[in-house]
C-alpha cells in the first residue's frame, strides 16, 4: 500500500462519504439510506484498510437517527 492510496482512502471516506452524510437524519427504511449502506460496503472493499472506520460511522450514524427520533 502507497502512501498514495492511503490519501486516496481518507479522501473518499471522510471528505466525500462522511461529510456528506455526518449532518443528515435519514429515515432507516428510506432510499437514501440505502444508498449509503451500499456506498459504505464498497468503500470498505475498495478499502480494505478503511474497513473498521466505515464501519464505525454508519454505527455512529445509526445512533443519531435513533437519537433523533427516527427507531424504525
Amino acid at each position: 500500500m502507497t502512501d498514495q492510496e492511503v490519501q486516496k482512502g481518507f479522501e473518499e471516506v471522510y471528505n466525500k462519504f462522511w461529510l456528506n452524510y455526518r449532518g443528515k437524519v435519514l429515515p432507516k427504511q428510506s432510499d437514501e439510506w440505502e444508498r449509503m449502506n451500499t456506498w459504505a460496503v464498497v468503500l470498505m472493499k475498495k478499502y480494505p484498510f478503511m474497513e473498521q472506520v466505515v464501519a464505525e460511522m454508519i454505527a455512529e450514524l445509526g445512533q443519531r437517527m435513533r437519537r433523533c427520533g427516527d427507531g424504525r
